[in-house]
């Protein structure tokens, strides 16, 4: 073919297998020229063009959000859909700042039912919640409820202008407007209607409130997405209200208390966990013990029959019970158990100064209700359980687990250098906004967890440029495997600040790793290493037993 001539169809050997395939591999910039060359590679480079859309709380996105929604033939091509909140880059959130309510995002929201094939949904939230009275905080619990309100009638397939002007009314007078700003559905569609669900697979939540919104659960939408039977992958990442000025009083905030209680009937009741595939629970803080979450609420015998892949991040282990738990999750998998564990800084506690009396119901968890409301009067609880027998039992029960990582994720960002350099190199985009990718990478510390570890992990002594150019890590970095890292012990003292989980990591410094007492650590890494050892030798089919 001349140069300066436009290919034809008949020019393009390639069966369209082979191109979609190609198109797998292809930057954005890339896929665009790509349409222009014929009328066949067009049609190939669109569906990949537009398989994931987002919906900012800017006006640009906003508006191409509404053009793509309102064409029957690319709304029908769009699988992946994020949702994200923020208003602005500059906007400077939990600062007494003049909120901008982003009235155009609102508006425009409702067209999400339009996506009748997407089959995964990312919402970001901002970090900072709490309630409607704190006016640091933006983005309010009533806030949010407006948002996953009108996202689950959506999803679900209810969604109407009159149950849409209900949600409005329900949150009148906590969300404000300027004068000359409203609610207006005048670009809705309102033709368009559809009596069936989007078939969701992946659901994922960054910056969740750690509230029990009487609204949101009371909806007849809500429960039918969370008991969708295509919903089989869900990832949370929960955040909790924060004082920033005195960040010790953050543990009277009562709602992660509740939340954490009743978790096991909000967001993970029967008719979602019987059928989840992969669940990823991360909270701002450390939970499990304080906020207490008993996992054996979900299910004791049979907890997540289906489960393959778990990944928990900040959860803290202090009862034997938990060890015998994991060997149970995941049984009606087709595999036996759980294929893949992930412990994202998910510590040991073995020693714990708290305000008590301690829950007599719950023997070695404080109570809440006493630790919020109660007197100072101070009990030390230590616990005995250690990681070797943890590793040790699950090295025993846990027969299908093809992969076990432990260690620290890329928290707020950090770590995630790898994956800004390989797709500034995948893109070879010279105007990239730096800044932008930036924040969008970060907040997934939830869904980043089976990624690559960064390279400079273990000593790397390869070529940098090499690593970025593979791809390895266009979707993430994931957890660093250190020794300081894995096998981690905390300790918690309510009596220091800013925060009383004292983390025996940054405090000691030692990069072989913290140990409760003398011979713990032997003991530790030995268990870790035969553990993983028969990881591997499962994963090469070759008789460990």
């Amino acid at each position: 073919m001349s140069s300066g001539t436009q290919a034809s169809s008949s020019d393009l050997a390639f069966i369209t297998e082979v191109w979609d395939h190609v198109c797998l591999f292809l930057p954005q910039r890339s896929l665009k020229n790509l349409r222009l060359v014929c009328p066949r590679l067009n049609e190939i480079a669109l569906p990949r063009l537009y398989q994931s859309l987002r919906l900012d709380a800017v006006d640009d996105s906003v508006a191409r959000f509404i053009k793509i929604a309102k064409s029957p033939k690319l709304r029908g091509l769009v699988r992946e859909l994020t949702i994200d909140t923020r208003v602005s880059e500059g906007f400077k959130y939990h600062s007494y700042n003049s909120y901008p309510t982003p009235v155009a995002f609102f508006n425009a929201l409702p067209l999400l039912r339009c996506f009748t094939k997407v089959t995964a949904l990312h919402l970001r939230f901002n970090e900072y919640c709490g309630k409607n009275d704190d006016d640091e905080i933006e983005e309010t619990y009533e806030f949010r409820c407006q948002v996953l309100n009108t996202i689950c009638h959506c999803v679900a397939g209810l969604w109407t202008l009159e149950r849409q002007h209900e949600i409005d009314q329900i949150m009148e007078g906590y969300i404000h407007f300027d004068d000359d700003d409203k609610l207006d559905y005048g670009d809705q569609d309102l033709e368009f209607t559809t009596n069936h669900p989007i078939q969701l697979r992946e659901l994922t939540i960054a910056n969740l409130a750690d509230y029990n919104d009487p609204v949101l659960h009371a909806s007849e939408a809500w429960n039918k997405v969370t008991s969708l039977p295509s919903l089989v992958d869900l990832k949370l990442f929960v955040a909790t209200e924060q004082n920033r000025a005195s960040p010790e009083n953050s543990v009277y905030y009562q709602e992660k208390y509740e939340f954490f209680d009743a978790i096991h009937q909000k967001w993970l009741s029967p008719c979602l966990s019987d059928n989840l595939k992969v669940l990823s629970l991360y909270f701002h803080d450390y939970w499990g013990w304080l906020p207490r979450m008993d996992l054996r609420r979900v299910g004791e015998d049979l907890p997540f029959p289906q489960l393959k892949v778990l990944a928990l991040g900040n959860y803290v282990f202090t009862h034997e019970w938990q060890i015998d738990w994991f060997a149970n999750v995941g049984k009606k998998n087709g595999s036996g158990g759980l294929e893949e564990l992930y412990l994202d800084d998910c510590p040991i506690l073995f020693k714990a100064e708290q305000i008590g009396p301690f829950d007599p119901a719950n023997p070695g968890y404080p109570d809440y209700r006493i630790v919020v409301n109660g007197e100072w009067n101070t009990e030390i609880h230590e616990y005995p359980v250690r990681w070797h027998q943890a590793l040790t039992h699950w090295m025993g029960s846990m027969k299908g687990l093809r992969v076990f990582r432990m260690g620290h994720g890329s928290w707020w960002g950090s770590s995630l250098g790898d994956t800004r350099e390989t797709i500034k190199m995948h893109e070879a985009d010279p105007d990239i906004d730096e800044r932008l990718l930036s924040y969008r990478l970060s907040n997934n510390v939830h869904r980043y967890f089976a990624s690559p570890p960064a390279v400079g992990e273990g000593g790397f002594g390869g070529d940098l440029e090499e690593e970025w150019a593979s791809g390895r890590y266009l979707h993430g970095t994931g957890l660093s495997d250190t020794r300081a890292r894995r096998m981690q012990y905390i300790e918690y003292n309510c009596g220091i600040g800013p925060s009383p989980w004292l983390e025996t990591t940054r405090r000691y410094h030692n990069t072989d790793g913290f140990e409760p007492e003398e011979g713990t650590r032997a003991k530790d890494d030995a268990a870790y290493s035969a553990m993983m050892a028969a990881i591997k030798a499962r994963r090469e089919g070759i008789d460990f037993e």
